[in-house]
């Protein structure tokens, strides 16, 4: 997804899973990866954006529709994670995304004729951030934000995916995003959390073959689904995510460290 896609969705973390096979003899999915923008596939995903008749606006993408405003009033998406938008002149905005109180990401757009730049700050618990910036082409509509567009690929800082398993338990973390999902292979639904709370999203583990498979859904309807697998060496982790309501796929790429 793009990264407004995955902004709106609950950011990054809430669809970015990942477990491990118990059988020693298999490669292992626990440590520490990062990811690999350059041989990553996340642009290309469509998304829309509508200013209703009483001037909100209305996203909608990859499945997700949420409604926020400009106004600088706090209004909670489905996810859970609240949005704040604010107009900073006829061509820019802000939007501030928090959960449980805390800032998680800040993203700026910026819309020459019919390019949108999309610059957001990933906000980490300690307060540091990381930065990604992707170019957004529109499609149709306009002129400003409203319009129906195309993500770019995304550039900028690499985020970390910490794994850890005993038995058939697995944990997993992503300290940029502050989002983290403790869960089983047992076919039950686990929270995924952000910035210590639950958020609406929640994932469903299940061994395929020699990968994982992890269904993420949204107030319990399937939101995406993602195969993770390994590279026969075990340093390069793969995603390959499909969004159930489109069918639209991304693939993202990590590095073991």
């Amino acid at each position: 997804m793009s990264r407004l896609t995955r902004a709106f969705g609950g950011m990054f973390g809430s669809v970015l899973v990942a477990a491990a096979f118990t059988v020693a003899a298999e490669p292992s999915f626990s440590g520490t990866w990062k990811l690999n923008l350059a041989k990553s596939q996340l642009g290309g995903v469509v998304y829309t954006i509508d200013k209703t008749e009483s001037g909100m606006f209305h996203y909608s993408g990859g499945g997700f529709e949420a409604d926020f405003d400009m106004s600088g009033k706090e209004n909670v998406m489905p996810s859970g994670v609240a949005i704040i938008g604010k107009e900073l002149s006829a061509t820019s905005w802000e939007l501030t995304f928090r959960m449980n109180g805390k800032t998680v990401s800040k993203s700026l757009l910026t819309v020459n004729g019919d390019a949108m730049s999309v610059k957001s700050d990933i906000t980490a618990a300690d307060g540091k951030t990381v930065q990604w910036m992707s170019t957004d082409t529109r499609m149709s509509g306009g002129p400003g934000l409203a319009g129906k567009w195309k993500a770019g690929d995304l550039k900028g800082a690499a985020v970390t995916l910490h794994i850890t398993m005993s038995a058939n338990e697995i944990t997993f973390t992503t300290p940029e995003t502050q989002t983290t999902v403790k869960g089983a292979f047992d076919g039950k639904e686990y929270a995924v959390m952000q910035a210590g709370q639950a958020t609406k999203f929640t994932n469903v583990f299940a061994k395929v073959n020699n990968g994982i498979k992890v269904t993420t859904l949204l107030n319990g309807k399937a939101f995406a689904e993602d195969i993770y697998s390994l590279s026969a060496d075990g340093k390069t982790l793969t995603d390959e995510s499909t969004a159930m309501a489109t069918g639209e796929k991304t693939k993202s790429v990590f590095d073991r460290q």
